[in-house]
């Protein structure tokens, strides 16, 4: 029966299937929805100097980065399985005005409280990637669908430069105000091109009651195992609140497994990670997440230490997101090329020669001057470029080996990983950093030596990722 259903399901969805003529409005609209999340990502980066200055308080101005993401990761997985359920399109259309709510609130705030709440809002739009996906595969004919994919990942790209240079020189001319109304207006196109060009989704209800319940506590779990990456570093790792958010994140989280494991029709079906290609997809993401994907904090740091540290380049912040940019740019096409080779059965090949390329980017570290800047722009093409072919073929794969009345969900889970393996590796990358600093008066940064351990456990991690990704069946 289960059989004869998804049958079914999958003839429907061949027969509403996209003219070609319409895709490349479709896929456009997708593409700058992805900006839009992104750029949200991204745009409190430019604006932390003057919020810090405003606010005075640089850890609780902190918890503007860590709130958005918490929130991102907690309702990722959920939103996208409503979408599965109750149509994509509108799921999409109200993350995006949730993100233009709560940008607008922050922009009118007065005080930190009002400005956190906005914040906080705006994280809902960590769905909009698995929304995107889904909407790609509902639209999209089974060939062309993965460049579609590809296409859209490369957003993210855009994004985040988008987030940096244009927050930047928006907090520059005007105030951290600014860069919240440009997010509001954002939003808001975003969902109107969506509207306007994406067709109306179908409704999948499900055929037997879901498991609402277990499905739920998964996103206060999650945000509490997140939260306690985030104390820790503040209030200390053994610290008592710390702890114990871990342990009721760890036991909702548990709960939360067992339970849906258990349920005939749970709101998350953790038994799709019982298919190779989608738990190897994953494995492979959680690790690219905690090594190569912490570029920025790596290089950032490096690029703005002052240049006694013997490493460091002494660059101003936004020479340093400047200094990003050639890569940014380099990555808009390697999301296509990740999907075009993910569309044509050379998944496996692309994510086990992503995992190599990355690894071999980070060994540049130890074969040229890191004082020699052209060199340095070219490490950072090679490392995202790599990175970015990553990220869109482990989507794509995933996507093909999910049940078509799913993909959002599983898409969302995988996005739930990446977001709870950057905070792991955030935290691994900072604190290897540490372990041996060169100091002058009251300033510290991390030694050469410091530098090299830390290229060394990534470029480990890499290598450990690409045999991972050599378990994926050969024409995946």
């Amino acid at each position: 029966m289960n059989w004869l259903t998804g049958t079914i399901e999958r003839s429907r969805l061949l027969d509403r299937r996209t003219s070609p003529g319409k895709l490349p409005l479709i896929i456009s609209a997708l593409w700058v929805a992805e900006v839009t999340g992104s750029f949200e990502t991204a745009m409190i980066l430019a604006a932390l100097k003057r919020l810090i200055e405003d606010f005075g308080d640089p850890a609780m101005v902190g918890w503007l980065i860590t709130g958005y993401l918490i929130v991102g990761a907690g309702v990722a997985a959920i939103v996208g399985r409503l979408g599965d359920l109750l149509g994509r399109r509108p799921a999409l259309i109200v993350v995006l005005i949730f993100g233009a709510l709560g940008s607008l609130i922050s922009a009118l705030s007065t005080n930190f409280s009002v400005l956190l709440i906005g914040r906080l809002l705006q994280g809902v739009t960590g769905a909009v990637l698995p929304l995107c996906i889904g909407l790609v595969h509902e639209n999209a004919e089974r060939d062309r669908a993965p460049m579609g994919i590809g296409l859209i990942t490369s957003g993210a790209s855009v994004g985040i430069a988008a987030g940096l240079i244009v927050g930047g020189v928006l907090v520059d001319r005007f105030d951290w105000h600014a860069v919240f109304l440009t997010s509001a207006g954002l939003c808001t196109v975003s969902a109107l091109a969506v509207f306007a060009l994406v067709p109306p989704s179908p409704r999948r209800p499900a055929t037997q009651p879901v498991d609402w319940i277990s499905g739920l506590a998964f996103a206060p779990g999650i945000a509490l195992v997140l939260l306690y990456f985030s104390m820790g570093k503040t209030w200390g790792w053994a610290s008592p609140v710390p702890l114990l958010a871990l342990g009721l994140g760890g036991a909702l989280v548990t709960w939360w497994w067992r339970a849906s494991i258990a349920s005939s029709n749970p709101l998350i079906a953790v038994r799709s990670f019982s298919n190779r290609t989608i738990a190897v997809g994953c494995a492979v993401t959680a690790l690219a997440a905690m090594s190569t994907l912490q570029i920025s904090v790596f290089f950032t740091l490096l690029m703005q230490a002052p240049t006694w540290t013997i490493v460091g380049l002494g660059l101003t912040a936004t020479a340093a997101g400047l200094a990003k940019l050639p890569s940014n740019l380099s990555s808009v096409f390697a999301g296509p090329l990740g999907g075009w080779l993910a569309g044509r059965g050379r998944g496996r090949m692309a994510l086990v020669g992503g995992c190599l390329f990355t690894a071999a980017g980070w060994l540049l570290w130890f074969v040229v001057d890191v004082k020699n800047f052209a060199f340095l722009i070219a490490q950072l093409v090679l490392i995202s470029f790599s990175a970015t072919i990553l990220f869109s073929v482990a989507p794509t794969i995933i996507a093909q080996a999910s049940p078509p009345e799913r993909v959002s969900e599983i898409s969302g889970m995988l996005t739930v990983i990446r977001q709870l393996f950057l905070g792991v590796g955030a935290q691994m990358v900072t604190t290897i950093l540490t372990v041996d600093v060169i100091r002058r008066g009251n300033e510290s940064y991390p030694s050469p030596f410091a530098y090299d351990l830390t290229v060394g456990v990534i470029v480990a991690m890499c290598v450990i990722a690409a045999c991972v990704a050599s378990a994926l069946p050969r024409r995946t």
